[in-house]
């Protein structure tokens, strides 16, 4: 769970966010193979880990991720640490 937090983050800083209704959108698509991929996970643990953060991110279809609130994926982020 850290790794995909931290790819989120990273994509955040590097490419930046929009706000929508929902939260702050990603500039970049990053579809759940291309995520799974680069933090070395299955295609289905990646999907499982997206479930896990229900109500922090959305990830719709295409790739396009969501981020309701930052503190909270940060407080997940150390909650999955320890």
């Amino acid at each position: 769970m850290v790794r995909l937090i931290r790819l989120i983050q990273y994509y955040r800083d590097r490419d930046g966010t929009y706000e929508l209704a929902e939260g702050s959108c990603l500039n970049t698509k990053l579809p759940y193979y291309q995520i799974a991929r680069s933090i070395g996970i299955t295609y289905e643990e990646c999907v499982r880990l997206f479930k896990k953060l229900k109500g922090i991110v959305i990830y719709k279809r295409g790739g396009q991720i969501i981020v309701k609130d930052w503190g909270k994926l940060e407080a997940a982020s150390i909650a999955a640490r320890n």
